[in-house]
């Protein structure tokens, strides 16, 4: 029996929605994968970087800078992650891909640009312009009190 709504019947509704939500699995854990990935290669390249005595003021400076830079990067990626973190939780609650603010689904070629977008263009950009510089840079969906994932104390350790 089909609906009235689009020629579509329910459950072939709900078949979609399970597809949506199954795609947007793999892209979010393929996200934090490739984001963990890099957490460690920066690390890696950090304690390398920080390791080595070097000759002179000059080799101090480019050692400090390279040190400074990995910093910067790994709590980049660090952020990213808390982000990802913040969209499985939404996911798990059947919220991902919903935007925060207006409940209208997220487009999916945003989510395949930004996998942790909490809202859709339109309503990130009403945000966007809200803001001054520097202010609200965490959105409120990525609020709650985050703990770095085991994987990153592993490579920290090695």
């Amino acid at each position: 029996m089909k609906s009235k709504t689009g020629g579509k019947t329910r459950k072939s509704r709900q078949n979609e929605a399970d597809g949506r939500l199954k795609n947007l699995s793999k892209l979010l854990a393929r996200a934090r994968e490739e984001a963990l990935a890099r957490v460690r290669v920066l690390r890696k390249e950090e304690q390398d970087d920080a390791v080595e005595l070097p000759a002179d003021n000059m080799d101090v400076a480019r050692s400090l800078e390279d040190v400074e830079t990995d910093a910067g990067l790994i709590e980049r990626y660090e952020f990213q992650l808390k982000a990802i973190d913040a969209a499985l939780s939404r996911l798990e609650r059947g919220r991902y891909g919903i935007c925060e603010k207006c409940k209208k689904d997220i487009p999916i070629e945003r989510l395949k640009a930004v996998p942790f977008a909490a809202y859709c263009i339109d309503c990130q950009k009403t945000r966007n312009e809200g803001r001054r510089p520097g202010e609200g840079d965490v959105d409120e969906p990525s609020r709650h009190v985050w703990t770095p994932p085991e994987e990153l104390k592993e490579s920290v350790d090695e």
